[in-house]
C-alpha cells in the first residue's frame, strides 16, 4: 500500500498506478470526507448546461465524447457494434420487462 506525504500547503499526491487505475486526470474534482478517522476521495464530474445553439451543442457533445473515460468509451463502442446505440427508452423497458418475465418463468418451472 503506497504511503504519501502531506506537503507543506496539506497537498498530497495520488500515486501514478491509483490515477491510472480510477481514470484520474489533472483537473478532475474529487470529492473528499472524513468517514471513521479515514479521509475518503470520490471523483466527481460537474455537468455544464447543454448550448441552445446547435454548432456550440455540437462542440460541447464532442468534447464530453474526448473527455470520456475509457471504460465508457469501450461501452459506447461495443452498443454501437451490437446495434444497440439509439434505442429508444421505451425499447429498452420493454426489452427489460421481457427478459424479466422470462426469468420469472424459468424459475417457476
Amino acid at each position: 500500500m503506497p504511503l504519501v506525504t502531506v506537503k507543506n500547503k496539506f497537498q498530497i499526491v495520488i500515486p501514478q498506478d491509483l490515477r491510472r487505475e480510477l481514470g484520474i486526470r489533472r483537473g478532475d474534482l474529487l470529492e473528499v470526507k472524513a468517514e471513521r478517522g479515514k479521509l475518503t476521495y470520490t471523483p466527481k464530474a460537474v455537468v455544464d448546461r447543454i448550448p441552445k445553439d446547435k454548432a456550440e451543442r455540437e462542440r460541447f457533445f464532442a468534447q464530453l465524447r474526448a473527455d470520456a473515460p475509457k471504460w465508457l468509451r469501450e461501452m459506447w463502442t461495443a452498443s454501437k457494434r451490437r446495434g444497440t446505440g439509439k434505442l429508444s427508452k421505451s425499447r429498452i423497458d420493454n426489452t427489460v420487462a421481457a427478459a424479466r418475465r422470462q426469468r420469472s418463468r424459468n424459475k417457476s418451472q
